[in-house]
């Protein structure tokens, strides 16, 4: 595609981010605008933001938090109001002329970090997502893991505590009430710069933290035994430390540590652009599937 690019649009929280990439996969234009509630408003700023790229569509991925079936029908969404209304496939077919690909947005962030970023070369890799709550893209065999309906990849709801909070779903002591980043702020009052952070007071934080993302992570290697897990999210822009201290934690949690080979723990390496870059992949494979 010459004169066409592959574009991808993360439906994130508070932002709709598009990207464009071109022929060797390198974001060439992007564009950020608030994200609406309502499902028409949605519509229109996807829409706006694709426009505001200033490049020729040659195909559009979409990634979005929740439960996304197979065929790009959006079920459950956190961030969403009236989501079953929300007909993206069909509304931005019709409005892009081209096939349009709906995805779990951490499925699409996985799809980036195993094709370009951190996961390039390993055939079996989980990313977990750390932001507002917990997601997770699995890649196994080298291909995306959606379960039988597309809903795949959800462990922020595991309970890993019988008595703790009751999460918005009515579900009770989810690990995304003690790992998601909105855990680590409230944790922190707000404060969670590398000033903060380095204090003795800030360690502590940071090590408690990371045992409580540990504790998931080894479920989800219990459940999946990849071979590498790749933090992403908001989250994992704290970096290093934070990567350090769950990679000495996990070792707790996972069962028969000491006999399995090592497992890697690596930061997500696009950060805040990886949902959007991996829609536009996916988007990429769809338009190539059915040409």
């Amino acid at each position: 595609m010459d004169s066409e690019f592959a574009i991808g649009v993360d439906i994130g929280g508070t932002k709709v981010h598009a990207v464009a990439l071109d022929s060797t996969a390198t974001v060439v234009a992007e564009h950020r605008a608030p994200t609406p509630a309502d499902p028409d408003s949605l519509i229109r700023a996807i829409a706006s933001a694709v426009d505001a790229l200033g490049v020729a569509v040659g195909s559009l991925g979409i990634g979005v938090a929740g439960l996304v079936t197979i065929r790009g029908e959006v079920r459950v969404s956190p961030h969403l109001v009236h989501p079953e209304r929300l007909d993206l496939v069909s509304r931005l077919s019709t409005r892009f002329g081209v096939e349009v690909r709906v995805d779990n947005d951490a499925n699409a962030a996985a799809w980036a970090e195993a094709r370009l970023g951190a996961g390039r070369g390993v055939a079996d890799l989980v990313v977990i997502t750390l932001g507002t709550g917990i997601g997770a893209g699995i890649v196994g065999n080298g291909q995306l893991i959606r379960g039988a309906h597309g809903f795949a990849g959800e462990p922020g709801h595991f309970t890993i505590n019988f008595d703790g909070e009751t999460h918005v779903t009515g579900g009770r002591g989810s690990w995304e009430m003690y790992a998601s980043g909105t855990a680590l702020q409230r944790a922190a009052d707000g404060v969670l710069d590398a000033a903060a952070l380095a204090t003795v007071e800030g360690v502590a934080l940071l090590d408690a933290y990371a045992n409580a993302v540990a504790i998931g992570i080894g479920n989800v290697v219990a459940l999946l035994d990849p071979e590498l897990v790749v933090l992403g999210g908001g989250v994992s822009s704290v970096g290093e430390p934070l990567r350090a201290a769950v990679e000495r934690c996990l070792p707790a949690w996972v069962f028969g540590a000491a006999e399995r080979p090592l497992l890697r723990v690596v930061l997500a390496e696009f950060g805040e652009r990886a949902g959007a870059i991996g829609a536009a992949l996916l988007g990429e494979g769809t338009r190539r599937a059915t040409t």
